[in-house]
């Protein structure tokens, strides 16, 4: 992101908790999607997700969503599932590094 926006910290803690709050709100609708098994949608979710993860640089967050577009493609339910739990464990290690930098 520093090679977008430069060394603004300011700025970039702003997309970090923007990138958050958006997170937060994903994995409940992955969740309520992985519910119904709508698996095409999880995928989507996942996509959409992964793209912001990627701009704040939340590496490992945007590999383990990758992963999840994937499980969801095939329609495998119990590695979408274990890919939830991991998602869900690495955002609140993302939300540890920020909260930290803080």
């Amino acid at each position: 992101m520093r090679n977008l926006i430069g060394d603004d910290m300011v700025l970039i803690r702003k997309f970090e908790v923007e990138f958050l709050q958006q997170a937060k709100l994903s994995v409940a609708k992955i969740v309520q999607l992985y519910g119904r098994e709508q698996f095409s949608e999880i995928k989507e979710e996942a996509h959409f997700l992964k793209t912001s993860a990627k701009a704040v640089g939340a590496e490992q967050v945007a590999d383990l969503l990758e992963t999840l577009e994937g499980n969801a493609l095939e329609k495998a339910k119990e590695k979408c599932k274990q890919g939830i739990v991991l998602i869900s464990r690495s955002l609140k290690q993302v939300y540890g590094a920020v909260k930290y930098e803080s």
